[in-house]
């Protein structure tokens, strides 16, 4: 392929899985490809891209765990091409640049920041439901799973209009990068390009909203916190994945609910399990696909030997399906203890937003069980993209309880942005 290094042949102590994991037919039907993998072991090679894969629970949570052996510096595509174009930002760094631009961008996205919103959020949730419940019928994605994220941290990012309007298909672009540069990987570099253009040109300080996540990173460079070179970068950090993750586990949560009523009616009776149904959507759905790391020195890998230079692809999506760790894997059970999915990463890079995903899918879920007796749902159409797995619709239904409906007018107010 082109863009990858020639020195990486294949190897003698790792069995081979010839698939290509950025083909439609892959994305459209994953799981038994990862069931497959899994099967073959721990590691495996994958020749069409030339990379390793680590399949299963364990060795993913070592890799994340291990950024000197296992970096994230040389970028996190599964391709150099990807990786050169996107490498510098949060994602695709190490300590101690990391640490300093996590610092820089993390603040707001902290559970005691997200406190002074949470109210917001909640009405926000209650109001949107309030609508769905009055229509009966919607696309559980366009309706539900991307009202929150587009109008609640569209704002708290506070670009202009026009950037906050492309904010979804710049974020879906990065994500086809962190891929391989099929067509899809070339159109997001297109696209990210245009991106990059207009946060140099169009996200000025005047231009971005007062006291918003992007003001303040100016507001930081102002006052010699970082350095300018970083802004542009921890800008585009808040754009591309802000949105998506939210989106996609938001999809999964939805449609597990609607195909496991016996867990709907379960969580209805006892919501202190909210949280364990927003982990159980994170673990199945694993908006994440694969994200690569480079091997900085000759290391093993329980049992595989990996060459410095090497670059081996991290499947959460297999690692979160691992029946190693997680009994009945492919079941989506809310009284399953513990958060020990990696939807949200693990280690230093483990996901910055998932605080505030945690925050939108709780509200979502409270609102549904203050109103909601059922939740059906059809079949899905999954969404096209390298790194993000996510349902591009979903027919959903609820049946309302009675009182309400009684409590929901015929025309229900609009979401309020933040």
């Amino acid at each position: 392929m082109d863009g990858e290094c020639p020195h990486r042949s294949s190897p003698a102590d790792a069995p081979s899985y010839d698939v290509d994991f950025y083909a439609d037919a892959f994305i459209l039907d994953p799981l038994p490809h990862y069931a497959a993998m899994r099967a073959l072991g721990p590691v495996v090679w994958l020749p069409r891209h030339r990379n390793y894969a680590a399949t299963r629970y364990a060795e993913v949570r070592e890799i994340l765990r291990d950024w000197r052996h296992y970096s994230s510096a040389h970028g996190v595509a599964a391709d150099d091409a990807g990786c050169a174009f996107l490498k510098g930002n949060t994602l695709a760094s190490d300590p101690p640049i990391h640490d300093e631009m996590r610092v820089a961008m993390g603040q707001p996205l902290l559970p005691g920041s997200l406190r002074a919103i949470r109210d917001q959020v909640e009405e926000a949730a209650a109001a949107l439901i309030d609508d769905l419940v009055a229509r009966r019928s919607f696309d559980g994605i366009a309706d539900l799973a991307r009202v929150l994220p587009l109008t609640i941290v569209t704002r708290l990012v506070g670009l202009p209009e026009d950037g906050r309007d492309n904010m979804l298909n710049w974020a879906a672009a990065a994500f086809d990068i962190i891929g391989v540069q099929n067509e899809r990987g070339r159109n997001g570099i297109e696209s990210i390009k245009e991106m990059r253009h207009w946060i140099n040109t169009s996200a000025t300080p005047a231009r971005l909203k007062a006291n918003s996540w992007t003001a303040r990173i100016h507001d930081l460079v102002k006052t010699g916190a970082i350095a300018a070179e970083i802004a542009p970068l921890l800008i585009r950090d808040y754009i591309n994945p802000s949105l998506d993750t939210t989106i996609s586990a938001t999809g999964e949560l939805i449609y597990q609910l609607g195909r496991n009523p016996d867990q709907w009616q379960l969580l209805r009776r006892r919501p202190e399990l909210i949280p364990n149904a927003v982990n159980e959507a994170v673990r199945l759905g694993s908006p994440i696909r694969s994200f690569s790391r480079t091997v900085t020195q000759d290391c093993s890998l329980s049992g595989t030997s990996l060459p410095a230079g090497s670059r081996i692809m991290v499947l959460f999506a297999s690692a979160n399906r691992d029946e190693r760790k997680f009994e009945n894997p492919d079941s989506f059970d809310v009284t399953r203890p513990g958060s020990d999915q990696v939807g949200f990463g693990h280690g230093i890079h483990m996901c910055v937003g998932m605080h505030l995903a945690r925050l939108e899918m709780e509200a979502l879920l409270r609102a549904l069980i203050a109103r909601v007796d059922a939740i059906e749902v059809g079949e899905p159409s999954i969404a096209l993209n390298n790194t993000i797995h996510a349902f591009a619709s979903l027919p959903v239904s609820v049946r309302p309880f009675a009182s309400a409906v009684a409590a929901v007018p015929e025309s229900a107010a609009p979401v309020k942005a933040i």
